[in-house]
């Protein structure tokens, strides 16, 4: 079982209702959002610091109280910066009839990727801000009918990003060649990140140059292709040690790296704190956690990294 699917294909709540609730800190181990694509939307709400985002080739930096809109087939990953917070996804299809109605002109642009969102992030509407807050604290909570409450809040969302003019419906919006080769190198290297990966190799699969190649990778994700994978390496190592229970050692291997120095050190730029010191906060209560958790996270860590 992969631990990052770049296109992910989980299942999302239950059979009938497909939304799901995500809560981020710097305990999780997938703090940093791997690059990946869905065709589920995606609200991203931050509770502090700031957050990072790269959807497809744009960056958007959003604080403490924002809101990010991700729409379906957005290539993006995050970079929190001592940052909590919380994402939901869900499929659009979940609020359409089955035999249409008159909100399915609205709603059909949600599900063919022809709804573009132009304004991010959101920020300063008091009035979306509520509803917002009402659907994740809804989420959370479970209470009684909260089916019903959360259907009704995304409809009146999406209603108000239409009326608001953040969301538009533009039918020529497609994906491009670019963005594919970028998805589709993306999924191989998901797929073989545990091999010896190198960036002549991956420019061979993607037919391009080298150079050419760190161009548009950056271009669409932030990083080039080698820091790309050590990052990932580095999300499938915590995870091994997280919730599998793996050893500094057996991480390292299970993650593609050979080289346990280098592991070490590219482990300590990506989280701030040796593997040893990050395996030994995982055994220490919630409260010695926050005294001790790693605060510090660097703006562009790849940036001290070689390509």
């Amino acid at each position: 079982m992969k631990y990052s699917e770049i296109n992910e294909k989980k299942q999302r709540g239950k059979e009938g209702f497909p939304i799901q609730i995500y809560h981020v800190d710097a305990d999780h181990p997938q703090y940093l959002m791997p690059l990946h694509w869905h065709r589920d939307w995606e609200f991203i709400r931050v509770l502090s610091g700031e957050f990072l985002a790269h959807l497809n080739n744009e960056e958007y930096r959003a604080e403490a109280g924002d809101v990010l809109i991700i729409s379906g087939g957005t290539l993006h990953h995050g970079d929190p910066l001592n940052c909590v917070y919380e994402c939901v996804v869900f499929d659009p299809d979940m609020l359409r009839k089955r035999h249409g109605d008159a909100c399915s002109d609205y709603l059909r642009p949600l599900l063919t990727g022809e709804a573009v969102v132009t304004k991010l992030p959101l920020h300063g509407d008091p009035c979306l801000q509520d509803r917002f807050d009402l659907l994740f604290d809804t989420l959370q909570k479970q209470p009684p009918f909260f089916e019903l409450t959360v259907q009704g809040l995304l409809l009146e969302i999406f209603g108000q990003l239409y009326g608001k003019g953040v969301l538009t419906a533009d039918k020529s919006r497609r994906i491009g060649h670019r963005s594919e080769v970028i998805i589709s190198l993306v999924e191989w290297i998901d797929a073989h990140y545990a091999e010896n990966i190198t960036l002549e190799g991956l420019a061979e699969i993607a037919g391009m140059n080298e150079k050419y190649l760190c161009r548009i990778f950056k271009e669409f994700t932030g990083t080039t292709p080698i820091r790309y994978v050590n990052r990932l390496r580095i999300e499938i190592a915590c995870t091994e040690m997280a919730v599998r229970q793996r050893r500094v050692t057996e991480a390292a291997l299970e993650s593609g790296f050979n080289d346990l120095s280098y592991f070490s050190r590219t482990f300590r730029q990506y989280r701030g704190c040796s593997p040893t010191e990050y395996r030994r906060q995982l055994s220490e209560p919630a409260s010695s956690r926050e005294r001790n958790a790693v605060g510090e996270q660097p703006n562009r860590l790849e940036n001290s990294l070689e390509k």
